[in-house]
């Protein structure tokens, strides 16, 4: 329901005009090309003059066009008869070069009809006793009608203010952060091998903790768009009593993204000097809605995949041409004897009022995925970290386009290829599936009762549109790399961790991604277990008859259009004394 105030001038013509023996606030259609409105609707016809006629206009044209609110005027339209009779005029016509309304708007119109009875009220002039008393109770109605406007606003958030607002943030256990609340500046950093061209995401309330387990919470959802490597984000401390930490603590994600390599803050946290503000507090409720929203598809859907078994859930909706009626296919393999019972109570506890939900348990077909890809050019920058982001996005569109196919669907395989190929370093791909149990198809019909859940997407090494024309340069890259072991972490276990990272970096340098100490640094990183010596780190390379050394802050190395790096001699040197 919608609420609008109405303002003073308004409410002192209205009742003007019934004092007067007129009529207010009667509603006309306007009719769509150049036809007179009939007034056969209004309740004291026939009419003897229309002394307010309010509607819509649009103005502008094309993508430009508005509505725009618009009081009509004697020059817009005149009153007229359609019998022939001046004395029952019936319709409203509106003039040539005049304004005309929306066609299928809404026309307010206050009118006088011809037969009224006779008013004892004559002066309804300015400083009369009537005027003065009409518009004393005019102002009155204003305010009440503002205070009620007020009060409506109070309910929303997008419209709430101060004391209101913090009981409708309240709903969904969030309160304004007070003054002295600890809050940091957070800076994410997109992983050089996580592709240029696609969008990292990190959600609201991504957890971020230092050495001694300071947790922070960002305050927004937070994108790195195409091309951005770096951005930054307002984070609070988890409770009021969380320490201030110092620049560059905080520096581990609770829960890893993909995409992300690292995350810091670049100043140190600080204390709020003032409570946080109304907008604010806004921005920051906005992203906690989503985790309460009920009444939903989305949310029944989601609601009992949160349930420990629940493997995959379709909901169908008016599934035998009944509205306010939807079918949930649940496909679980849980033992626990009390399952039925708990689906039961989550879709009472998140079902429309008034919907009535029929629930079965899915028939589930296992299937396996096989992806041979054919790479655009030489396939030259697609290699290593970088084929693994890609193998990775692809592997996740087919599973969501798989998981949600409804009971009797079909696979498509134009639909798979399509998902596919929508990354522009694809050319040509092949997509196989393997159910369970059967032989390899292109395309897979599903049984009425049955959904895919999909148990391996497995990718054959790819070929490419054409062979490098000129034969690639190959350097070898040494390093001499320094480390202070973490407490109970031997030398194997941190070689472990740095061999594949060191891979990983080297197989992503690219011309547009230089080799230097800095990012290498920021590759190989891992706290949990060592911490490298970087004024001390040297790295090496050879080839094409080049000799370069770096050192941190000192040094790059840009690759030639087709070279590559293979990895050398690495030396990985453990110091005494604890990090």
């Amino acid at each position: 329901m919608s609420y609008v105030a109405r303002n003073y001038d308004e409410i002192v013509r209205d009742m003007l005009t019934t004092l007067t023996g007129g009529t207010v606030r009667e509603t006309v259609t306007a009719p769509s090309g150049d036809v007179p409105i009939i007034l056969e609707k209004l309740q004291n016809r026939p009419v003897r003059r229309i002394s307010h006629l309010e509607g819509t206009v649009v103005v502008g044209v094309g993508a430009a066009a508005r509505d725009v609110p618009y009081r009509f005027s004697a020059a817009d339209f005149e009153l007229i008869s359609t019998t022939g009779d001046d004395a029952n005029k019936d319709s409203i016509r509106f003039r040539e070069g005049g304004r005309r309304p929306k066609p299928g708007s809404a026309l307010t119109v206050n009118y006088y009809p011809v037969q009224t009875l006779p008013t004892p009220l004559t002066d309804l002039n300015v400083g009369s006793v009537i005027r003065t008393l009409v518009e004393t109770v005019a102002r009155e109605m204003a305010m009440a009608y503002l205070q009620l406007e007020h009060v409506y606003d109070s309910a929303f958030l997008d419209t709430a203010e101060g004391s209101s607002l913090d009981k409708v943030v309240a709903l969904v256990g969030v309160r304004r952060l007070p003054a002295g609340y600890p809050v940091a500046r957070l800076r994410f950093t997109r992983r050089a091998d996580a592709g240029a061209g696609s969008q990292v995401t990190i959600p609201a309330n991504t957890a971020v903790v230092d050495a001694t387990g300071a947790r922070y919470l960002t305050l927004d959802a937070l994108t790195l768009e195409p091309g951005e490597t770096t951005r930054e984000v307002n984070a609070r401390g988890e409770s009021p009593g969380t320490k201030l930490v110092e620049a560059g603590a905080l520096n581990r994600m609770e829960v890893l993204i993909g995409g992300v390599s690292e995350v810091t803050n670049p100043q140190p946290a600080y204390a709020l000097s003032t409570p946080e503000t109304d907008a604010e507090l806004r921005r920051r409720t906005s992203g906690s809605l989503h985790g309460v929203v009920r009444g939903t598809q989305d949310a029944l859907k989601f609601g009992l995949l949160s349930i420990e078994g629940i493997k995959n859930v379709n909901v169908v909706e008016a599934p035998n041409g009944v509205p306010g009626e939807i079918r949930i296919e649940v496909a679980h393999a849980s033992d626990d004897p009390n399952i039925e019972a708990i689906i039961d109570r989550t879709i009472e506890e998140i079902r429309p009022a008034g919907i009535r939900v029929l629930w079965n348990k899915a028939q589930s077909q296992r299937v396996a995925v096989k992806v041979a890809l054919t790479l655009a050019g030489s396939g030259a920058g697609v290699t290593g970290g970088v084929l693994s982001s890609l193998n990775s996005g692809i592997e996740a569109s087919l599973r969501d386009y798989l998981t949600s196919l409804a009971p009797g669907g079909k696979a498509r395989r134009a639909q798979m290829l399509k998902l596919v190929l929508a990354d522009e370093r694809v050319s040509d791909a092949t997509v196989t599936l393997t159910p369970e149990g059967g032989s390899d198809v292109d395309e897979l019909q599903l049984p009425a009762d049955t959904i895919l859940e999909v148990t391996l997407v497995n990718f054959t090494p790819p070929t490419y549109e054409v062979e490098s024309v000129t034969a690639a340069t190959v350097s070898t890259v040494s390093a001499y790399l320094p480390i202070h072991l973490a407490a109970g972490v031997s030398l194997a276990q941190a070689t472990s961790a740095i061999t594949p990272a060191l891979d990983s970096y080297l197989a992503a340098r690219a011309p547009s991604a230089p080799l230097d100490v800095d990012s290498l640094a920021a590759a190989i990183r891992d706290d949990s277990r060592f911490a490298l010596v970087r004024n001390e780190v040297v790295v090496t390379v050879e080839g094409g008859g080049r000799f370069l050394q770096l050192t941190d802050g000192v040094g790059q190395y840009a690759l030639a259009t087709n070279e590559r790096l293979q990895k050398g001699e690495v030396t990985i040197e453990p110091r005494e004394g604890a990090l």
